[in-house]
């Protein structure tokens, strides 16, 4: 299989046409055969336009053509043809594409504007094939793949485990058996997991028997994902489809085994479905919410004396499971609650606490004396009694005194004329405070003012001992971190071979600085020897620490192009160069950011 590695494999390989090509745009993929599930990469190389604007695709029903960076790879070659000078500009697009559904497709045109001017691409002819049905056992497989769950029948709202289980056969080369992380040899990328793409496998191992009787070690990978049923029908988990770079020859690491030659693995499961039913309608009662599961509700009701009009807090608490989209009791299914209280008729928000759910409303007593808070019913479903069940509070009994009387203003003061004047007193009935006395009175004449010397006394000190603390934890630290150290000093070497790279005025040379800036801050910021990140050492360590897959393939396109350029320099440009450099800075400043 041929891999797709960035703008150097469409730019270097194809130089002296590119040079002479006039605008336009080409759509390239790894493959033209495909199966149901896989996804593949694909170029979108525009030749000779100004500044192409974002790419857009077509639809084509059965297969899924989509951008994976919006922002394209450039490369400036130059060449000479006949004594002639000419120099050519390719921004290159990285873009996946996925099969969903077996047939033979035209994927295409792509278009892109430019200049004001719309370009499209050619049409690629593709084969997506059926899945092949499976033949023997799973011991007659290299790789194998299975969904399960369980249960396949439930109700909306409830959740339920679906089971992923992958087997991979021990790689044994030369009758030896080859101990190594098997799942690594997956290409995530070019395979579909669906609602597990991010799920964490626990290890096993199985011996399984082939069809001639032959009996192979596999390794199983499991995992469980929880997942709820959020409509009523039927709903698939799934498909799955795998596809791995299966080792066929292998070479020994200082830590582990590199693969240096495999061969194209792939498997697939198929979608399962599960049935979601709902509450039947026939029988459903008023007080019915649309809570499926099992719960307990209590009904609290504080203060249990209070002042006419005043308001009292009905909390309703709510515990069971699940509580995930438990809603509040129709209070409008209780009239008698409605004839005795007023209270807000909008929807009550809950809030978890205590692992239940509680929701909280006021109501008002509309008359004095005695008043009884009716009981509340809330009904909820039982998926496996299949019925509905009413829970219903207890009445609660409330003591309502009459209203309280109007605020009063007391006013204590001199004669008219005499000079000795005192606050007024303001008598409230109800509130928090009943007497209150204006805090601007109280400190009227205690105002306290700092001038600037007294501000420097208090405020200098406490600052300069926080900076020489700081100061002295950071050289300390420094001191013991050798590796910290150097992540700090990355990003100012990285700019110093920059400016270095500008100053040479033979293109080889330079781009032998771009690629030293980038691979010397690649080292000191993860702490390694830069002599040992080639290219492909420096794309397995970029996929370790969870890098973005586009910026991986940009920064090894780089790299490529570097090399390349060591070998034929009169294909590379300074103009290039100056673009490169400001890529790089660009790269530095996303590798600070998620590495």
């Amino acid at each position: 299989m041929i891999r797709v590695t960035g703008s150097i494999f469409f730019g270097l390989v194809f130089t002296a046409a590119a040079a002479a090509q006039n605008p336009g745009v080409e759509l390239k993929l790894e493959s033209t055969v495909m199966e149901t599930g896989e996804a593949i990469g694909a170029q979108l190389i525009c030749t000779n336009l100004d500044a192409p604007g974002t790419p857009q695709t077509a639809v084509v029903p059965g297969v899924d053509l989509r951008l994976v960076s919006a922002r394209p790879s450039v490369l400036t070659q130059q060449s000479w043809i006949n004594g002639a000078q000419s120099q050519s500009t390719t921004y290159t697009y990285e873009l996946e594409l996925k099969a969903t559904k077996p047939g033979r497709y035209s994927v295409g045109p792509v278009s892109v504007t430019s200049g004001g001017k719309t370009y499209h691409s050619n049409l690629v002819n593709i084969v997506v094939r059926r899945p092949s049905e499976t033949q023997g056992s799973r011991g007659d497989q290299f790789l194998f793949v299975e969904i399960d769950a369980e249960p396949r029948s439930l109700f909306v709202t409830e959740s339920f485990k679906a089971k992923l289980t992958i087997g991979v056969r021990n790689v044994v080369i030369n009758g030896r058996q080859i101990d190594m992380d098997l799942l690594r040899i997956i290409d995530v990328r070019r395979s579909d997991l669906s609602v597990f793409a991010s799920s964490r496998f626990s290890q096993g191992s199985a011996r399984l028997a082939d069809s001639s009787g032959g009996r192979h070690l596999y390794t199983i990978y499991r995992t469980e994902m929880p997942l709820r049923a959020e409509q009523v029908g039927t709903m698939t988990v799934g498909p799955v489809f795998l596809k791995a770079d299966y080792p066929t020859e292998v070479r020994k690491s200082f830590f582990d085994y590199r693969v240096s030659r495999s061969r194209r693995e792939t498997a697939r499961a198929d979608a399962i479905t599960i049935q979601v039913g709902g509450p039947p309608i026939e029988g459903r009662p008023e007080s019915f919410t649309g809570a499926i599961g099992h719960y307990r509700m209590t009904v609290t009701a504080k203060p249990e004396r209070v002042a006419q009009g005043q308001p009292v807090t009905l909390t309703v608490s709510i515990k069971g499971s699940p509580l995930e989209g438990v809603a509040a009791p129709n209070l409008a299914a209780h009239p008698e609650l409605a004839s005795r209280f007023d209270y807000a008729r909008e929807e009550i928000v809950g809030d978890m606490e205590d692992g239940a759910k509680s929701f909280r409303l006021a109501v008002f007593p509309k008359q004095q004396g005695q008043q009884t808070i009716p009981p509340i019913e809330w009904t909820y479903f039982d998926p496996e009694s299949k019925r509905y069940v009413t829970l219903a509070s207890n009445p609660v009994v409330l003591t309502v005194d009459p209203p309280p009387e109007s605020t009063a203003v007391i006013s204590l003061r001199t004669e008219e004329n005499g000079t000795d004047h005192k606050p007024s007193l303001t008598l409230l009935k109800g509130g928090i405070s009943p007497n209150y006395v204006d805090p601007a009175l109280v400190l009227a004449d205690q105002s306290v003012s700092f001038g600037p010397s007294w501000t420097a006394a208090l405020i200098v000190p406490p600052l300069a001992w926080i900076a020489v603390a700081g100061w002295s934890r950071r050289r300390d630290k420094l001191r013991a971190d050798s590796g910290l150290a150097r992540r700090r000093r990355a990003q100012g070497r990285a700019s110093s071979r920059l400016r270095e790279a500008q100053q040479h005025s033979d293109p080889a040379s330079q781009w032998g600085f771009l690629a030293d800036a980038l691979t010397g801050f690649l080292s000191d910021h993860f702490n390694m020897r830069q002599e040992s990140l080639t290219p492909t050492e420096t794309e397995a360590l970029l996929r370790k620490k969870g890098v973005e897959p586009a910026l991986i393939r940009e920064l090894i396109s780089f790299l490529e192009t570097a090399d390349a350029a060591q070998y034929a320099p009169n294909m590379l440009n300074a103009a290039s160069t100056g673009q490169t450099a400001q890529n790089i800075q660009r790269w530095i400043k996303v590798l600070e950011r998620v590495a």
